[in-house]
């Protein structure tokens, strides 16, 4: 059986016949559709900020048109997403097509972007929200 990244090893190796935990909220996130519904979430959240929220993806960095690192609370781990030329992949999952990905091209979309690799802080792209 292959290792799902997106998922802990307590879920992986939790018994099927146990009831699951009804206090443990579990964001699954792997296509590009889920990271676009992940950026949604974190775009509506309250606190766009905190690593503890209920969001799936958190921006932690963002470099118009070099790099993005994200936050994934179901693997609490920093994510990185370069882009080159334009196409954004995933170091983490190894992919061009994850949640991350689609996360990544959502910031990228928010129009008021320039393309010219500066960094952004967090405030600066929440405040323009």
């Amino acid at each position: 059986m292959n290792k799902n990244p997106h998922r802990s090893d307590e879920d992986q190796n939790s018994d099927a016949n146990e009831p699951p935990d009804e206090n443990k909220v579990v964001n699954k996130c792997e296509t590009i559709e889920d990271g676009t519904e992940a950026f949604m979430q974190w775009m509506g959240s309250p606190d766009k900020k905190s690593l503890k929220s209920d969001n799936p993806i958190v921006l932690v960095k963002f470099i118009n048109d070099v790099h993005t690192v994200l936050y994934d609370t179901s693997l609490s781990k920093e994510v990185e997403v370069k882009l080159s030329s334009g196409i954004p992949y995933c170091n983490y999952c190894k992919s061009d097509d994850c949640a991350h990905v689609g996360f990544t091209i959502c910031v990228e979309q928010l129009g008021r972007h320039r393309h010219d690799g500066k960094e952004e802080t967090i405030e600066e792209i929440v405040d323009s929200l």
